[in-house]
C-alpha cells in the first residue's frame, strides 16, 4: 500500500506563509504552487509546518465576510498543524485526514514536523 510521501507533490519555501502574513500572501503562494493549501511554516529553513491554510479557509473566513484579504492574518484563519499527513502515513489515512479537515488539499510533513509537500484527493485516490 503506497503512503502519503509516496504521492505528495513537493513543494518550496514560496509555496508556504508565516503566521503573521496575510491571506493574500497566503494566497499567492497557493497560486505559486499551484495546489489548494499553503503550510504556514515558523520560517523557511525548518520549515517547521505550525499550521495551513485552505483555498476554503480563505474563501469561508475572508472572501464570504467581505473582508480585505491584505487585511487579515494568516493567525486568525489558519487551521491546526494536526491537520498535516504525515510522510509515511498510509493513503487511506491521509485520505481520512481530508474528510475530517474538509479539505481537499493538506501539507505532508516529515517525523521532525518540516514540510515536505503536498498531498489532494486527487493523488490519493490514484494511490
Amino acid at each position: 500500500m503506497s503512503c502519503c510521501g509516496d504521492v505528495m507533490t513537493p513543494i518550496d519555501a514560496a509555496g508556504c506563509c508565516g503566521p503573521n502574513d496575510t491571506a493574500a500572501d497566503a494566497a499567492k503562494a497557493m497560486r505559486h504552487s499551484g495546489c489548494g493549501c499553503a503550510p504556514v511554516i515558523e520560517d523557511t529553513t525548518s520549515r517547521k509546518v505550525v499550521g495551513v491554510v485552505t483555498e476554503r479557509d480563505v474563501c469561508c473566513s475572508v472572501a464570504a465576510d467581505d473582508q480585505r484579504a491584505s487585511e487579515v492574518g494568516v493567525a486568525e484563519i489558519m487551521r491546526p498543524a494536526a491537520s498535516c499527513c504525515g510522510l509515511e502515513e498510509s493513503a487511506e489515512a491521509g485520505r481520512a485526514r481530508l474528510r475530517a479537515h474538509h479539505a481537499t488539499t493538506l501539507p505532508v510533513v516529515d517525523k521532525a514536523g518540516s514540510c515536505c509537500g503536498t498531498v489532494s484527493a486527487h493523488h490519493l485516490a490514484h494511490a
